[in-house]
């Protein structure tokens, strides 16, 4: 374990502080990284919270609003406002099982896809610029270091599997 003597001048008066002051730091990368798509798309009615439920969508055909909730972290209020607003936009449809008319799944429509397709790849240049200059092993390095956190916060093997794994799928799909 790194020894506050070893730590940069800057951090040398927080180290006490360090888990505080961690997710503080990822919780301010991550909205800055969020205020500048938002920006980007600004003329599109698409902010971040909306890729990322396009993206889950797009992941998980047959998506149900259970899905969404548990992997956009998105409270069911907004997140019902938002599948309104994507569904008005053309972007997603609604279906209904025949075997339960109660369930409502959703998919992406054509235009969706090629609305996520071309966003995905503003998101990859944001998370390019993002983490230019942090080694590719500091970037694998920090993947196992969030995977841990999840698992300790969630508590729950399975829980944390299907977050980490974006709904537990062995294909991978680009994120937002």
């Amino acid at each position: 374990m790194e020894s506050d003597d070893q730590l940069p001048e800057a951090l040398r008066a927080i180290s006490g502080e360090i888990p505080d002051y961690l997710f503080y730091l990822l919780f301010h990368a991550t909205r800055q990284r969020e205020i500048a798509f938002d920006a980007a798309f600004v003329d599109t009615g698409i902010n971040m919270n909306r890729l990322r439920t396009l993206s889950v969508i797009r992941r998980l055909e047959g998506c149900t609003m259970k899905d969404l909730a548990r992997l956009t972290a998105i409270d069911r209020t907004t997140l019902t406002r938002s599948v309104d607003q994507l569904v008005q936009q053309g972007l997603v449809e609604r279906s209904t099982p025949a075997g339960d008319r109660r369930k409502v799944q959703m998919c992406l429509s054509p235009a969706g896809l090629a609305f996520h397709t071309e966003a995905l790849k503003v998101v990859a240049d944001f998370n390019r610029r993002a983490l230019d200059g942090v080694p590719r092993k500091d970037q694998v390095k920090m993947l196992g270091i969030l995977n841990r956190v999840i698992h300790n916060l969630t508590g729950d093997t399975s829980a944390a599997q299907e977050l980490i794994t974006f709904g537990g799928s062995g294909r991978h799909r680009a994120v937002a």
